[in-house]
């Protein structure tokens, strides 16, 4: 498995490239939201990988990136950065399309603003600029924070309470839904419980304006994280960005439409 190693970190990614290979092999870079990991994009690779080189990295502490045993002072937005930027080195790319969903779009903000010899384009999928408080009370699930019902529920029933209530549809396969919450479960609880802190006290919004590169905004229709005044915030706030929607109220369309956002994000990266 590819490995790179950053500092005492060894970052692990995912390769996908069924690109001909006289042709010159642009990278496509997906990133993962909160608690996730590299191997929640299986279903664009498909789609992706003729055209692109196809890269899926798992942040620090999550899938098969080295666990941290002080997520307080290893986990932190500029650890993220700093760890994208070290792939992209090491993997020796060049600028990427970079593709983040929720909390991975925020980090791809954040990188065409602050890194922006890194980025070619950017596309935001159901990416907001910050957790709303509506969306932190929500989530807390009647309790105190957010935090306080993952520790006091467990992992594996705030994913699937939260899951059931904002993620997916109720039709969603059920086989599907518990391999979600199997596979965001399996990680150490402290770290995604540290991940929730960050993305809780996440605010992209300074850095919109700062975006130079073309950005496409793909958003399912007011969704519970991505509402109207999120997406606002994005369409005002970038200068160059297309936005385009999926008729849903839930939050995970790159798994519940995955054939058609890879092909939205395919065709707005070949024009870029």
């Amino acid at each position: 498995m590819p490995y790179v190693e950053h500092g005492r970190f060894r970052l692990h990614y995912l390769e996908d490239d069924f690109t001909d290979p006289w042709d010159e092999r642009p990278v496509i870079l997906l990133q993962h939201g909160n608690g996730r990991s590299a191997e929640f994009w299986y279903a664009w690779v498909p789609t992706l990988a003729r055209r692109f080189r196809v890269v899926r990295p798992d942040m620090r502490g999550v899938g098969k990136s080295s666990r941290t045993h002080e997520p307080q002072s290893d986990l932190s937005v500029e650890h993220c950065l700093a760890d994208l930027e070290c792939l992209l080195a090491r993997i020796g790319c060049g600028p990427v399309h970079f593709c983040g969903e929720s909390m991975g779009g925020i980090l791809g903000i954040l990188l065409a603003a602050t890194r922006p010899a890194l980025v070619r384009s950017l596309s935001l999928v159901s990416t907001p600029v910050y957790i709303s408080e509506a969306m932190k009370a929500r989530y807390a699930l009647g309790m105190g924070s957010r935090v306080e019902a993952m520790r006091t529920l467990g992992i594996e029933q705030w994913v699937r309470r939260t899951t059931q209530s904002t993620r997916f549809p109720p039709d969603f396969r059920k086989e599907a839904f518990d391999w979600y919450v199997s596979e965001f479960a399996r990680s150490d609880p402290e770290t995604l419980i540290r991940y929730s802190e960050i993305v809780n006290g996440a605010d992209a919004s300074s850095w919109l304006g700062r975006i130079a590169c073309p950005a496409f905004a793909l958003f399912p229709t007011n969704g519970p994280i991505t509402d109207p005044v999120q997406e606002r915030l994005i369409t005002q706030g970038i200068p160059n960005v297309e936005v385009s929607h999926l008729p849903t109220e839930y939050h995970m369309i790159h798994m519940i439409y995955p054939e058609e956002c890879a092909r939205r994000v395919l065709e707005f990266c070949e024009r870029h």
